[in-house]
């Protein structure tokens, strides 16, 4: 007997091929059968005549580590399809802690997390296996597969340093590296805008990576730049590919900021010519116009190298100097604030209750509202949240993101958490790819404006991710392979969450199963939780 039956579903299975009807069914959570006409019995029938039935969709590029130990039902996540995770990106991860950098390691974090004095008693995981275990141990609505942070590996090896890691501090790296590697995790992430991520140089990355490319791992990298030195940064990480072997997932691509408009076309070149020889490597992308970092990226690099503490300390009495820093258009650093104007810049969480009226506000208005110019509203707010704010950058164009879209190698991403508009994970402006990026590539992008056909979008969000992080017998709809499965509504599947509202589930999405089971049944959610953490094989 069949544990579930999918009938008269219009199947796309992820291989780019085209659709065709069939029933599905699935057995001790595996793919048992596909057929035009399955008569065997099944305790579960699952009716998606009228539906489009595909893969789970692949998030490469997901913040939830950060959030499914608050809520493990990851809501904003799969109720968009969405069946596995790869975690641990842009070189934050929660672990390897070293109890001795404990004060830097929560410095570093401000960027993606904020702890409380409860969560500083219990986050002291040795690994990040140990850190992704304890989330499963909880129940997962999806799958995740973890990478490890180079920002956390480095601060834990050497803190804040700006230099060149000793012998012994890149054995140590090396080693930490290696333990994460031999307990099952993907690969390393970078976040060369992030300091200490920034202080790392082309040799120390080259060596890491080696270890990566003999364990078959893959590099992920936030590069260092995604503006002024686009291009460069790209051809930085060609050359740890090529030195290395490594694989290669560049996080995110994108040109910010109107001087760089124009640009992916160039970097997509730059990457076509080192695939074309040899190279592994491959990119990511999600579909809106703004990004999400920190406020904490508006200030000159020398202002925040040393981490948060000193960070506001340097405002407090340079202010001045910060400040003629920030209004110079032509300096050395890739300044985010070139080209762009205050309302681009919009506040998306704060921890003060004082300052919870400037969410979802933008600096401009944040200005206005303090009297004072939108530099020192950045100082004043910087200072009095203690670097801990989340904000969103309108800066890049339409033409861009179709274009790196539409490219045949593209890997699409929501570069977020999975959030929920109930209890802890409800606060905030958040930004809308949290609840809406494949809905949105489904519903706008495919649906309204024909950018690629169905087939060509579901391989991007299925199989291709799949083969990049060797994902086994996962993101085709294949007998023997795991029954993670999406089934949607074609002319119904939207995202809803805006800038100004985000917390939206999106609309079609009917029914996804994770591992065999099913997790959200006619749009909701079952209560069941039977995601698990994937090791790389």
């Amino acid at each position: 007997m069949l544990d579930i039956l999918i009938k008269n579903g219009k199947i796309i299975d992820g291989s780019g091929s085209g659709s065709f009807v069939s029933d599905i069914g699935i057995k001790n959570g595996r793919i048992a059968k596909i057929a035009t006409r399955i008569e065997e019995e099944s305790r579960n029938i699952i009716n998606a005549q009228g539906f489009i039935v595909t893969p789970g969709f692949i998030d490469v590029h997901s913040h939830s580590d950060f959030t499914l130990y608050i809520n493990s039902f990851g809501e904003s996540k799969i109720r968009q399809g969405i069946t596995t995770e790869v975690v641990g990106n842009c070189g934050f991860t929660a672990a390897p802690v070293n109890i001795e950098r404990f004060d830097e390691l929560k410095q570093y974090l401000l960027n993606t997390v904020l702890l409380s004095e409860k969560e500083e008693k219990y986050w002291k995981w040795k690994t990040q296996k140990d850190f992704v275990e304890e989330l499963a141990s909880k129940g997962l609505s999806m799958n995740i597969a973890s990478l490890v942070g180079h920002g956390t590996i480095r601060v834990s090896a050497m803190g804040f340093a700006k230099r060149k890691p000793t012998n012994h501090e890149l054995n140590q790296m090396i080693k930490m590296l290696e333990t994460e590697l031999e307990q099952g995790l993907f690969g390393m992430s970078t976040g060369l805008q992030y300091e200490p991520g920034s202080f790392a140089d082309t040799e120390e990355l080259v060596e890491l990576s080696k270890v990566l490319a003999d364990y078959n791992a893959v590099y992920t990298t936030h590069l260092r730049s995604e503006g002024k030195y686009l291009l460069e940064s790209i051809s930085q990480a060609v050359e740890i590919a090529d030195k290395s072997g490594v694989s290669v997932e560049i996080s995110h691509l994108k040109a910010q900021n109107p001087s760089n408009w124009g640009k992916v076309k160039d970097a997509l070149r730059v990457i076509e010519h080192a695939k074309k020889r040899g190279c592994n490597i491959d990119f990511d992308v999600y579909p809106y116009l703004a990004f999400g970092s920190g406020l904490i990226d508006l200030v000159p690099p020398w202002v925040r190298e040393s981490g948060t503490s000193k960070m506001v300390e340097i405002l407090k009495t340079k202010r001045a100097q910060v400040i003629k820093e920030m209004m110079n258009a032509g300096a050395d650093w890739d300044n985010p604030l070139t080209g762009t104007n205050w309302d681009k810049i919009r506040i998306a969480s704060l921890r003060t209750e004082s300052n919870k009226k400037y969410e979802g506000l933008t600096i401009e208005q944040i200005a206005r509202d303090m009297a004072c110019s939108p530099y020192h509203a950045v100082i004043n707010l910087l200072i009095e949240e203690q670097g801990a704010i989340k904000i969103i950058f309108f800066a890049m164009c339409e033409d861009d993101l179709i274009t790196v879209m539409n490219h045949p190698g593209a890997l699409f991403c929501t570069d977020g958490r999975a959030v929920a508009p109930y209890g802890e994970l409800a606060k905030g402006k958040v930004h809308p790819r949290y609840y809406g990026t494949y809905p949105r590539i489904l519903g706008h992008y495919v649906r309204e404006l024909g950018l690629m056909t169905l087939e060509e979008a579901i391989k991007k969000m299925t199989y291709l991710p799949a083969l990049k992080f060797n994902l086994i017998e996962r993101g085709l709809i294949k007998e023997g392979y795991y029954a993670d499965i999406t089934i949607f509504d074609q002319e119904e599947i939207i995202d809803n969450a805006t800038f100004d509202d985000p917390h939206q589930y999106s609309s079609g999405v009917k029914y996804v199963l994770v591992n065999g089971k099913t997790v959200i049944s006619q749009g909701n959610h079952t209560g069941i939780l039977p995601g698990e953490v994937l090791y790389r094989s």
